[in-house]
């Protein structure tokens, strides 16, 4: 029982309290409410198909757009290399439903683009081939644009730890750079692939904005029609319930795939990959591979949006609209400060203490950026039900509820910033301050506090970033007329104002912008 002190009480505390809305909805799945045989009748098995095609699809378009541009800019240096490093991670800074929206309203059947095109062409839509947009197939694409940086981030993070010595290998052996690449380094990379593209399947299979735009029919979208239309609170635990075990599925096979598999190369020989300069051919198909996605998932939504933006920013920006603005950067604030302190929290019992309790505690609070937003806000709904009616008091629709979603999905964020930071700081430090006789409380503020503050700013900044950005959570927890960038972005676009919609998504955008920017900084300095 010797860790057993303030810390661990706090850590087991916050652990419960975070995890009691997914053990609700993990009791729902074996209840069902009147409504629940005529959904399994009706979309239940369209709910399932349609999130496996998405699967599918991202997985496939992610793991090729992601893992290629990785190799082609870790192995090679190409005109604009330097430039596509940082340009390939952009995409991170605008949120699916937003590229979403841009597409739909440049793409769509009555879309600038569309229409440009067949004046052009002097034809109407029935006399030439019209890719419909708004579709299964045209989200799987928005989303791929949108997702990708999540396989190339790790990808190229596993090549930047990859030793030289294997490539040197293979070319000996008289193997040209296709032959290494399909014969060496795809299979080696096998495990940092499916772990990027299980992140983004995980992220597209969540994701409400983009499917209830194109108005595909998905567990998301179900969960909220069920919810709003059918005022089945019970059902919509189920369908959420089952979506959560559908994402614990894809956790536990991303960890089975990587047991004893290391990321990698260590010992005495490792050397970094010395880079290729390409040159003719290989240099202008390096340029477009790495163009491509950079442009369809980046440059051409931010322009549209840009253009959009300029034409409806008078109209837009009001004395209601600095208060929504004021609104998101306060909630975000105060979130982001919120969730870095308890996740310090958590982190600094498994530092100080190095229990296995302390370490379960921590792992486990971590499982809620894996639920999908909406799928946390059902959850938080029905715990904070039974609280309201327990002790006759009202958190439900109350910003409090509405910042407990946010630390239930994003404080793994802020635990994985401190673990990396934590990580860098040895052992002996702790050790030293023990045999001079310094307390845990003085040890933390005089020698922790300044060798952790980094890893604290990046992890506020992210987080204030991923509760900008968050839809649906904030959409269902939020009280009555309390909105936020996103949730009037969306607001905007199903009312059929999408050029107004990019006035708050702009503002978005441009904090994204500026996170990512962070986070490549991070990348390069680690």
């Amino acid at each position: 029982m010797k860790h057993i002190n303030k810390l661990t009480v706090s850590s087991v505390f916050i652990t419960l309290l975070i995890s009691v809305p997914a053990i609700i909805l993990f009791t729902n799945i074996f209840i069902g409410g009147e409504n629940w045989k005529h959904l399994v009748e009706t979309v239940l098995f369209e709910y399932i198909f349609n999130s496996l095609y998405i699967m599918v699809g991202v997985a496939v378009i992610t793991a090729i757009l992601g893992f290629t541009t990785a190799y082609l800019t870790s192995l090679f240096t190409f005109t604009g290399s330097s430039f596509f490093h940082y340009a390939l991670i952009l995409p991170f800074a605008i949120p699916t439903y937003i590229v979403a929206y841009i597409y739909g309203g440049m793409f769509d059947i009555t879309g600038s683009v569309t229409t440009f095109i067949l004046e052009l062409l002097g034809k109407d839509l029935s006399e030439v081939y019209f890719f419909d947009i708004m579709s299964i197939e045209g989200a799987i694409i928005v989303m791929s644009l949108v997702l990708y940086p999540y396989v190339y981030i790790v990808c190229k993070t596993y090549l930047r730890a990859e030793s030289s010595s294997i490539i040197d290998a293979s070319k000996t052996m008289g193997l040209n750079n296709f032959q290494i690449f399909y014969k060496v380094v795809i299979p080696i990379s096998r495990p940092a692939i499916v772990a990027g593209v299980i992140l983004a399947v995980m992220e597209a299979v969540a994701d409400f904005g983009v499917m209830d735009y194109y108005g595909v029919a998905t567990f998301v979208t179900g969960i909220f029609r069920t919810w709003f239309g059918m005022g089945s609170v019970e059902d919509a635990s189920k369908l959420a319930s089952m979506l959560m075990l559908f994402i614990f599925i894809l956790i536990f096979l991303e960890r089975f795939q990587r047991r004893n598999k290391r990321y990698k190369s260590s010992g005495k020989d490792f050397k970094p990959i010395a880079k290729q300069k390409l040159t003719g051919f290989s240099n202008f198909f390096a340029f477009i591979a790495c163009f491509i996605p950079f442009f369809f998932g980046f440059l051409l939504p931010f322009s549209q949006m840009t253009v959009w933006f300029y034409r409806s920013y008078e109209e837009v920006i009001d004395e209601d609209f600095l208060t929504i603005l004021y609104q998101t950067l306060s909630i975000g604030v105060f979130s982001a400060t919120f969730i870095t302190i308890l996740a310090f929290v958590l982190v600094y019992n498994v530092r100080l203490h190095k229990s296995k309790l302390a370490d379960n505690l921590m792992q486990i609070s971590k499982l809620g950026y894996s639920i999908p937003g909406a799928v946390v806000a059902v959850g938080i709904l029905s715990f904070f039900a039974l609280i309201d009616k327990s002790f006759n008091i009202l958190l439900s629709g109350t910003i409090i509820a509405v910042i407990f979603g946010y630390t239930v999905r994003f404080i793994a964020i802020s635990i994985n910033n401190y673990e990396a930071g934590f990580s860098k700081i040895p052992q002996s430090y702790d050790d030293a301050c023990k045999t001079m006789g310094i307390g845990s409380f003085q040890t933390f503020l005089k020698v922790m506090f300044p060798l952790i503050k980094n890893s604290a700013m990046a992890s506020f900044i992210v987080i204030f970033i991923e509760v900008i950005k968050e839809l649906p959570l904030t959409m269902i927890l939020r009280p009555f007329n309390y909105d936020t960038l996103a949730v009037l972005s969306h607001e905007l676009v199903t009312q059929a104002q999408v050029v107004e919609s990019s006035v708050p998504a702009m503002f978005i955008v441009l904090l994204g912008i500026v996170s990512v920017l962070i986070l490549v900084k991070k990348m390069i300095k680690d």
